[in-house]
């Protein structure tokens, strides 16, 4: 599939996303949020110059997020419901996963739907904080995994150019009743989208 590009050189303003996730349904048996699922490891992310180190907490909780990540409102997902694993490399680039296990199927189709909202306006809100940088948001379309999964990416070339240049790539996926999301960032590489598009694809199918 090929890419739809987005580009955009000055902006202002940002919109803050505030969705609540989906209510039980009704006669809905609730499932085990307190178990966690299986996460991806160094082996699972993308090829770097440098050795890949981290892994994923023995215990819930967000722990460090990505720049895409922010502004989402999280008050209605209990953080013993949330699993994170964090990863470096010396000096090039930073990767995270978030696994979220809800009570229901139908509340997991309201959060990944909610996040792919969200994450699509990651290129709005990096352009509204980088005035006069020209920031490209990018939608790299689907992975065909479990019950779908979805990746864009967004590209900051500073003004002036000496400043050099960021990327960012992110992806959602679901498998039954948990949402994974996976990030990646640098500003040494340029990011190797069909690599990232394996790990997030890693990342759903490890869960279960």
């Amino acid at each position: 599939m090929r890419s739809g590009i987005r580009t955009w050189a000055r902006g202002a303003g940002v919109a803050l996303l505030v969705v609540a996730v989906a209510a039980p349904l009704a006669g809905a048996t609730p499932a085990d949020t307190s178990a966690q699922p299986g996460m991806i490891d160094i082996a699972d992310l993308p090829p770097d110059s440098l050795p890949w180190m981290g892994g994923a907490s023995d215990e819930p909780g967000w722990n460090t997020t990505g720049p895409c990540f922010w502004q989402y409102n999280t008050n209605d997902i209990p953080v013993e419901s949330v699993w994170s694993a964090g990863f470096n490399t010396s000096e090039t680039a930073s990767a995270y996963e978030h696994a979220v296990v809800l009570p229901t199927e139908a509340e997991a189709v309201a959060l990944a739907g909610a996040l792919r909202q969200h994450y699509a306006g990651c290129a709005d809100r990096t352009r509204a904080g980088n005035t006069g940088d020209i920031v490209t948001g990018y939608d790299h379309g689907s992975i065909a995994v479990e019950e779908g999964a979805t990746a864009g990416g967004v590209h900051i070339a500073y003004v002036p150019s000496w400043q050099g240049y960021r990327n960012y790539l992110y992806g959602v996926g679901r498998d039954g009743n948990t949402v994974v999301l996976v990030e990646w960032e640098s500003n040494w590489t340029q990011p190797d989208v069909p690599a990232f598009k394996e790990t997030v694809k890693a990342a759903v199918n490890k869960l279960y």
